[in-house]
């Protein structure tokens, strides 16, 4: 019983420090815009930086003999993979068909397999963005039963143009419809908010502090009704960081604490795939670096590691904010990401992993 306790009251203090560590991403998202415009130029987040003196031709030359080689120099593969920008191994890619005469990501995956870790994450590397996002969507929801976390982190995270690119590469690269699926393969609130992610009507607008102040005083009367997805699949994200403040002010607690305590509570151990929805949309809103930094967080947690969500998030950001992602990773859990990743994984995964990160 005395075991119990404590472990409950570990959860609270933990969910505390999360809810405290949320309110001031929220803070710093509203700040960010105004500190933004007056740094003198505008930073690059991400981890991997085009190659300088990139020669297509030597690089395909290159990997041409690896694949050639019987014995792997997974070394030599992470030296150019994890060096050039995806545009740049793409371009390596069509280098490798003109010269070759063979398709470079099917000889990768001859020669590595697709049936490891390092394997799957050259596979990813070598895979344009939407065809990727494409098919861990389809992955998620082929066979028995469906892995809602993708579903929910790809299209709650992607914006209107990423999404629309994904349901054509879904099309094309599967021949299904992802609407279909996604309407197949979940059901209830969770498959009404998925579907408007799908739609990709999410607002470009200015701010309007009075529309702001009164869908927040609606969030307060209807808490989980019909308002909430609308709001959420809909507005800015500038406008949604308004609205929870306004929210904050009215109710005197952060939306999310709301969200979680109609889905169950914070201490009820039960996955809630619509609660996890609705707070994936809240927290890319306030930072998305902060919502992949917990991706990433909840990957390692515990006994085993989610390689798949390792692999995922870290190709999907290396040329975005891979190192707001690492920051925060590392104020949240007092742990740099690399030390992580290294405690967790091993070989050329995870060699591959830190280079991406650019923590090798």
């Amino acid at each position: 019983m005395f075991t119990d306790e404590n472990d409950e009251l570990a959860t609270y203090n933990t969910y505390l420090q999360d809810t405290k560590f949320w309110q001031q991403l929220h803070t710093d998202a509203i700040e960010e815009p105004a500190k933004e415009a007056a740094a003198p130029q505008k930073k690059y987040w991400g981890t991997v930086l085009p190659a300088k003196d990139f020669d297509r031709t030597a690089d395909a030359k290159a990997l041409r003999s690896l694949v050639m080689e019987r014995d792997v120099d997974e070394q030599k593969l992470i030296d150019i993979l994890a060096h050039r920008s995806q545009r740049q191994r793409m371009e390596i890619a069509m280098q490798y068909e003109i010269d070759f005469d063979e398709d470079l990501i099917g000889d990768l995956v001859t020669m590595l397999g697709a049936d490891n870790d390092f394997g799957r994450l050259v596979w990813a590397l070598m895979t344009p963005p939407r065809l990727y996002d494409a098919r861990c969507l389809r992955g998620a929801m082929e066979g028995t039963g469906t892995d809602e976390s993708v579903l929910i982190e790809i299209l709650c995270s992607r914006n209107n143009k990423q999404i629309k690119k994904i349901i054509e590469a879904y099309s094309f690269a599967t021949n299904f419809d992802l609407k279909k699926d996604l309407e197949q393969e979940t059901d209830g609130n969770l498959r009404s908010l998925l579907i408007a992610m799908w739609e990709a009507d999410r607002e470009d607008k200015n701010v309007d502090y009075t529309v702001t102040l009164g869908e927040a005083s609606t969030l307060i009367d209807e808490e989980l009704g019909p308002s909430l997805e609308k709001i959420l699949a809909t507005r800015s994200y500038a406008h949604l960081r308004q609205t929870f403040l306004d929210y904050r002010r009215l109710s005197g607690h952060h939306i999310m604490e709301m969200i979680s305590r109609q889905t169950g509570g914070f201490m009820n151990p039960t996955k809630d795939a619509i609660k996890e929805g609705y707070l994936a949309i809240v927290k890319c809103v306030l930072s998305l670096p902060g919502y992949f930094a917990e991706r990433l967080y909840m990957a390692m947690m515990g006994f085993g590691t989610d390689e798949n969500t390792l692999t995922r998030v870290i190709v999907s950001r290396c040329e975005v904010d891979m190192k707001k992602v690492a920051d925060i990773y590392e104020r949240r859990h007092g742990k740099s990401l690399g030390a992580a990743i290294a405690d967790e994984t091993s070989g050329g995964y995870c060699n591959l992993l830190l280079a991406l990160i650019g923590q090798e």
